[in-house]
């Protein structure tokens, strides 16, 4: 990455929504206006790994778009550089994140694992590997002729970019691709696979344990794997009585074979699951977690905080020539109207660069622009939150708290609620939000009750 961009066009491309890599010279730190430097991810998750002495399984949590991939990422660099072989990847490459099970999980980071080890030129047994791909054939399709298994899988994988994987790979991608793809085949592949759990976790815990010789002898401390963007299961009420949702599934009902797994795992979370009546049961199947709070742009009582809104403008900095490319106060507008969420800053620094272009790309960009930009997020916050939602946001507004139940946590998924952390927690609004009629009309309604 060079200097800070000091045209529009270049300026454009360097707002993309993707996390940095560690050591990326765009990164800055934002520990200090999180919360302070408990903060700071990859120290702490860090740590908990590198004095465990045993495998831990820890969640971590926070809001889509807070910045937690790229705090990931730099923890998953920590780690290599202590001598640990990590595995990162991000689960929503593998898994239909709108239909998620636990058993997607575990095909998921077997197949990763195995991918990864043979990268690596880590190589396992190889009777085990024949075993655990004729258990896979036998259980999930049926098949148990090795000959037959055999010609299936390299007629479907035998030419192009699969070639040179071998069979268990092969299997493993034919696995995850059923259960991505939405085939038919996705319920037939979990009905074979649920009830064979236990034999499941076995073989992929036997598989660990024959490659970890294997690393060690190579220079490596220890496996740790970093599932990424499982946070971002859709939420889904499965038994309304009860009030079981998709994400109970996975966590809760499952947190067991979650834990089976015999290596360092980190599973993302979402955040809403710590504001569920079951929170402490979550909290008590993985005792380690850690959520990553927002980056903080207003106090509590609602005045601008000057330090977070400083940061963010940095966050610009890295990128964008600002004092050449925008008005002054335009940037802080921005961070203050983004509620501290880095996606929706950097949303935001790209829709009011694309207004301009209808302007004549004429510089500096006038906070009018910056204005459209923000009304252009409001509109698309306007059509995800259902009417029902607006009397309880108004409330959150007022005293600066959720409830612990179903319509708050979603109002948590869904971004229109945040969290903060000054000393202890509290939480607002989205800004975006803040904006719709039917929030003003709510607001002014929520007033009158107070009054």
């Amino acid at each position: 990455m060079g200097m800070p961009a000091t045209t529009l066009e270049d300026a454009y491309a360097t707002v993309e929504l993707f996390p940095l890599e560690s050591g990326d010279p765009r990164y800055v730190d934002c520990a200090e206006v999180r919360g302070g430097p408990d903060t700071r991810l990859d120290e702490v998750m860090g740590w908990r790994i590198e004095v465990a002495k045993q495998p831990i399984h820890q969640l971590l949590s926070g809001h889509r778009g807070c910045g937690k991939s790229t705090e990931l990422l730099r923890l998953a660099q920590r780690l290599r550089d202590r001598g640990y072989f990590v595995i990162y990847f991000a689960a929503d490459e593998d898994i239909d994140i709108g239909d998620v099970e636990y058993t997607d999980v575990l095909l998921s980071i077997v197949k990763r694992l195995e991918r990864a080890l043979a990268e690596k030129g880590i190589e396992v047994d190889p009777k085990l590997v024949r075993s655990i791909l004729l258990w896979f054939a036998e259980v999930v399709y049926g098949w148990t002729d090795e000959r037959e298994v055999e010609r299936i899988l390299e007629a479907e994988f035998g030419l192009g970019a699969m070639a040179p994987l071998p069979l268990i790979a092969k299997m493993l991608a034919r696995l995850t691709g059923h259960i991505k793809t939405g085939h038919q085949v996705r319920r037939e592949v979990r009905l074979k696979l649920d009830p064979q759990i236990s034999q499941l976790l076995e073989r992929v815990n036997l598989f660990i344990h024959s490659a970890l010789p294997r690393l060690r002898k190579k220079g490596w401390k220890d496996l740790v794997i970093l599932m990424d963007n499982l946070d971002r299961i859709a939420l889904r009420v499965l038994d309304e009585e009860m009030g079981r949702t998709s994400h109970d599934a996975v966590y809760l009902e499952h947190a067991d074979q979650l834990r089976a797994l015999d290596a360092h795992i980190v599973y993302t979370v979402p955040i809403s699951m710590f504001y569920s009546l079951k929170a402490t049961q979550l909290t008590g199947a993985f005792p380690k977690h850690f959520i990553l709070p927002m980056i903080k742009v207003q106090e509590e009582d609602g005045r601008p905080c000057e330090e977070g809104i400083g940061i963010l403008r940095e966050v610009a900095e890295k990128r964008i020539d600002v004092g050449r490319l925008f008005a002054p106060v335009v940037v802080e507008y921005l961070a203050a109207k983004s509620g501290g969420m880095v996606r929706d800053f950097i949303r935001l620094l790209g829709y009011t660069i694309e207004m301009s272009s209808a302007r004549g790309w004429k510089l500096p960009i006038e906070k009018a622009i910056a204005e459209g930009a923000f009304q252009r997020l409001v509109n698309e916050y306007g059509r995800m939150v259902p009417d029902e939602h607006f009397p309880l946001l108004a409330r959150v507004h007022r005293e600066k708290r959720v409830k612990n139940d179903a319509q708050h946590q979603a109002m948590l998924y869904n971004l229109s609620v945040l969290e903060y952390l000054d000393g202890g927690r509290w939480c607002d609004v989205h800004p975006a939000v803040l904006e719709l009629r039917e929030f003003k009309e709510a607001w002014e309604r929520e007033r009158g009750i107070a009054h």
